[in-house]
């Protein structure tokens, strides 16, 4: 079978074209993306920040599941986790064991305390449960994680699109930034959660599709099996306990799960769409349905990878120089199977570039909401214009972050490929804004000053880890070295005679960066909690802060509450009332609370 898989030509990229139904697809998307966000705008409700925000918290639990599910399934996802398998193995199968632990966490630690205080951005929790400083500091380290998220989201499936059709990406990416901030500012979450669940149907199909027509390219299921086994790509357990192992068992189980939870148990983006649910139980259906569509959607991303590999495993497009960067790998190998069928490279770019928008529109929902409550609404005076004005506000604030994540997507492209940047360049915020949120639900003997220190020290040593763990990268000092590739089937035309041997980049150093430097980026999130967590709690034990009765039980996870003392009630003497003052009504209330308290005797006795 590996013959037929390897007889077959490779062509360059300027050779693949879409098709009229490729484009009409794909421009049906786009038209019905615009088409919501128009609807919302000028058909439906948004003149108070309950609307924009919330969808005047009446939203369906499925709709907002798969929003979720399709703000989260990006780009990044699509093109990024195939090439992770595709050059580093099968251990991001273990993903699934993440996704159960933090739909889990998201469902019993965190939603419980936000459902309940019903505040209209997670940050304020943190001022309500330490102070006003570090919610400013938290929202601010948020929109800034966020702001240089988008860029990236962006540039994956305008990356495709222009490897693709040949359009520049100069061009591809305005007009994919503009369509989505258009439907965002004017149609809200409401928009927002609509289009998501439309676009969804997109990215599915495409996805699955192509993993179809893929396994039926190489000749079965098994055949892909077989020949990824012989390339080393179906080891799934590595029990290393070293940090610099790309993707262990304990990297992928503990850390990763650190991550994810960091994305959606005390995430804007996520506490936003759980609170836009009528009731806390629909919630947690919301999140059962996210964790089993993230199971199909992560798995059949990986097991498009290992296709890929068996599909290339003797003519490596990267290393034959017929594409330049391992992210367009995806894109080449769905225009060459698939090519030739009409429509199905439209369903595939049509459902890439669904993951954009939905992603990037999710962020700007949030990015409006998060800046106007948390450094706008408390300077404008209280008036009955108040909500209309901060609706207004709200959807300039879009518009604004959306050009500025247009422009700065320009920069991407200048860097590595789109998941490891998304998992270092987020890591450097995110880890101590999570330990943060584990200060406060979780450890109520941390009170605001070992918060503040706590995050402080974890942000300053995260630049340093991240900063110099990128800059070995960038210098080469530090390799992403993947499984090795071959290129000795590939046609003479394009590949040398001598090149025709597997080729293993050289891993070799004359000097060594510090050991810090090479951890592997999949532990940031992981360390920046700890390091938070940690000063955290050694700040507030050694200034003498810790004070547990000052903590509302309301801001602590509901099994933690055990550990707050009891509170003790004082006996306060009633003060006589004149009959005069006593209404007919209120003499009813007391003549009811006196009856239950005579029952409430003769049940005990």
């Amino acid at each position: 079978m590996a013959e037929n898989v390897t007889s077959r030509s490779m062509f360059e990229f300027q050779e693949l074209t879409l098709g009229a139904i490729d484009y009409s697809l794909f421009g049906s998307l786009i038209a019905l993306s615009l088409v919501i966000g128009l609807y919302f705008g000028f058909f439906s409700k948004q003149n108070s920040t309950n609307e924009y925000l919330f969808g005047g918290k009446t939203m369906g639990f499925v709709p907002v599941a798969f929003s979720m599910l399709a703000g989260h399934v990006s780009g990044i996802t699509l093109l990024g986790v195939p090439t992770e398998v595709y050059q580093h193995g099968s251990a991001y199968f273990l993903v699934i064991i993440t996704i159960v632990l933090t739909c889990s966490a998201t469902s019993y630690i965190f939603v419980p305390v936000f459902y309940k205080l019903q505040l209209a951005s997670v940050y304020e929790y943190l001022e309500v449960r330490f102070c006003r400083k570090i919610r400013m500091l938290a929202s601010m380290l948020y929109i800034i994680s966020l702001v240089m998220y988008i860029p990236l989201v962006v540039y994956a499936p305008a990356l495709a699109f222009s490897q693709i059709t040949g359009y520049s990406l100069y061009a591809i990416v305005p007009v994919l930034c503009c369509i989505c901030i258009v439907y965002t500012s004017l149609g809200g979450v409401k928009a927002v959660i609509w289009t998501d669940t439309i676009q969804l149907v997109f990215t599915v199909g495409g996805l699955l599709a192509v993993f179809f027509i893929g396994v039926n390219s190489v000749g079965g299921f098994w055949q892909v099996i077989s020949i990824a086994k012989e390339g080393n790509r179906t080891d799934i357990f590595d029990m290393s306990p070293s940090l610099y192992v790309r993707k262990s068992f304990w990297g992928m189980t503990i850390s990763h799960t650190v991550l994810l939870i960091s994305h959606f148990g005390v995430s804007q983006n996520c506490v936003q769409r759980f609170l836009s649910i009528s009731r806390q139980r629909n919630v947690r259906k919301a999140i059962f349905i996210l964790a089993i569509g993230m199971i199909i959607m992560k798995f059949t991303c990986a097991l498009t990878g290992l296709t890929m590999y068996a599909y290339y495993h003797d003519c490596d497009p990267l290393k034959a120089k017929i594409v330049k960067r391992s992210d367009q790998v995806l894109p080449y190998y769905v225009m060459d199977i698939a090519g030739h069928l009409s429509g199905l490279p439209g369903v595939f770019l049509a459902g890439l570039v669904s993951c954009a928008l939905s992603t990037m529109s999710a962020a700007l929902n949030t990015l409006a909401g998060t800046i106007y409550d948390d450094f706008i609404d408390h300077w404008l005076p209280e008036s009955s214009g108040k909500e209309v004005r901060a609706t207004t506000i709200m959807k300039i604030i879009a518009v604004i972050v959306g050009l500025l994540g247009m422009g700065m997507t320009f920069v991407v492209q200048h860097l590595g490929t789109v998941f490891e940047i998304s998992l270092s360049i987020r890591s450097v915020v995110e880890g101590p804004l999570l330990g943060l949120f584990v200060m406060g639900m979780m450890i109520p003997w941390v009170g605001r000053k070992g918060a503040m220190y706590g995050c402080l020290v974890g942000l300053a040593l995260m630049h340093w880890l991240v900063i110099g763990n990128q800059w070995n990268v960038y210098n080469k000092r530090v390799k992403r070295v993947g499984l090795p590739t071959s290129v000795e089937s590939c046609p003479a035309s394009i590949v040398p005679g001598n090149a025709t041997i597997n080729i293993v980049e050289d891993t070799g150093q004359d000097e060594e960066p510090f050991f810090l430097f090479r951890i592997s980026m999949i532990h940031f999130n992981l360390i920046g909690t700890l390091i938070t967590v940690v000063a955290g709690i050694a700040t507030s034990f050694i200034i003498g802060e810790v004070d547990t009765d000052k903590v509302d039980s309301e801001h602590i996870t509901p099994f933690m509450r055990r550990f707050l003392p009891k509170k003790k009630y004082a006996e306060v003497p009633l003060k006589e009332i004149s009959g005069d003052k006593i209404t007919e009504k209120e003499m009813q209330m007391m003549d009811s609370k006196k009856m239950l308290s005579q029952t409430a005797t003769i049940t005990r006795l």
